[in-house]
């Protein structure tokens, strides 16, 4: 996982928010001592600022940067000792915070007093899926704009994974929708107890769900995601491992607006699916990463004990698919060649098979993933691409 990702997050997957009020109901007039607590027994550690600015979310509903967070708490704290001396009595801490954003920091300007249960309960209702647990896709979507900001204006990395359950609709049509909800509350339990307290993720439609990385870059950000498939492969129905697809994109790297950071990733997430399933796409800028064409191309399959010939249904620079009659082995590298006939373009490349599925007594369909193929092989598919471009009335689709 991401360095720093062996969690800030209670091993029993707690959103931050409810544990920092669970310790608050202990204690509600010690916010120092909760400090202390999170500091000591939930996140050893960890970078306090995280959890500076996290009490100060519970406390406010303000969305204060972590790189602020702990300079604000130790002036709330002065603020504290000055309203105590000039009273002569002592003063709370969050009278002392009220008054600071009020006066001094001018980030409340109209504030309303609610019991604090109330008030997290009722934002539970409108932020988070009643189902997973997990934030809706209104606060994904606040949640992106904010974390780009932050981004943005600290110079630091974001990245953005967009997952889906594979053949979900089948498990739903198979097994009924109570274990399909049942499927979806194990994915969702997996995500939360993989991720960071800083980390956001959401369900944002169907078997839909999202996570931002905050300060996470590209290569970071793709460890934890395979981490969250592996986890997820866990999960059994009928003796048989669920699983699950991503598209991920990373700023600066691939993205430059905020608009566009969704619209990759889940770009990245159809050629996934496109290529085989099980597997997460990082999404590229590149056209020919994401060219998918039908192409009936010679295919030879070199085994250990002999040499299996085929004809590939469609192909992408990221796999290929094809039908055979021999019972591959899932996640082994084969030697592969292509070959076009008309054009006599040969590809050399290999591949692991990521998805099989019996189609007759006598057939498979098979996805398989590109695991080594070269920069001249790519060039050769792109070459491909644009003769089946040209000979085909209506290609399947082009790049991005």
């Amino acid at each position: 996982m991401i360095k720093s990702h062996t969690s800030l997050r209670p091993r029993n997957g707690q959103r931050i928010e409810d544990t920092i009020m669970d310790l608050l109901e202990e204690d509600p007039y010690n916010e120092e001592l909760l400090i202390q607590k999170l500091q000591k027994n939930q996140f050893q550690n960890k970078d306090h600022s995280q959890i500076y600015s996290a009490v100060l979310k519970v406390l406010t509903s303000l969305d204060i940067p972590e790189s602020d967070s702990k300079e604000i708490w130790d002036e709330v704290l002065e603020n504290r000792d000055k309203l105590s001396n000039c009273l002569k009595r002592p003063v709370g801490f969050r009278v002392a915070l009220l008054d600071y954003f009020i006066n001094q920091n001018h980030k409340i300007k109209n504030p309303k007093i609610i019991e604090l249960r109330l008030f997290a309960e009722t934002e539970k209702l409108i932020l988070v899926d009643e189902l997973t647990r997990l934030y809706n896709r209104r606060h994904f979507e606040t949640a992106l704009v904010r974390e780009f900001k932050q981004s943005t204006r600290y110079n630091q990395n974001l990245s953005l994974l967009v997952i889906d359950i594979d053949d979900f609709k089948k498990i739903n049509d198979t097994y009924g929708h109570v274990m399909g909800d049942e499927i979806l509350k194990q994915v969702a339990n997996k995500i939360a107890t993989s991720l960071r307290m800083e980390d956001t993720a959401c369900r944002i439609g169907g078997e839909e769900f999202a996570i931002i990385f905050p300060q996470s870059n590209e290569s970071q950000a793709l460890i934890a995601s395979e981490k969250l498939l592996e986890a997820c492969r866990t999960i059994q129905i009928s003796g048989k491992p669920v699983t699950i697809s991503g598209g991920l994109v990373s700023f600066p790297e691939k993205v430059k607006q905020c608009e566009d950071m969704y619209d990759f990733a889940d770009r990245a997430l159809y050629t996934a699916k496109d290529s085989g399933k099980n597997q997460i796409v990082v999404f590229s800028n590149e056209k020919r990463s994401s060219l998918r064409f039908e192409a009936n191309l010679e295919l030879f399959c070199v085994l250990p004990n002999r040499t299996i010939r085929s004809i590939s249904k469609n192909i992408s620079i990221t796999g290929i698919a094809f039908e055979t009659e021999d019972d591959l082995l899932v996640n082994e590298p084969i030697q592969v060649l292509l070959r076009e006939s008309d054009s006599k373009h040969e590809i050399s490349a290999k591949i692991k098979v990521v998805r099989k599925q019996k189609i007759d007594e006598k057939n498979y369909s098979v996805g398989a993933e590109f695991i080594d193929l070269s920069n001249e092989s790519q060039n050769k598919l792109a070459d491909l691409y644009s003769l089946h471009q040209f000979k085909a009335k209506s290609p399947i689709g082009v790049g991005s």
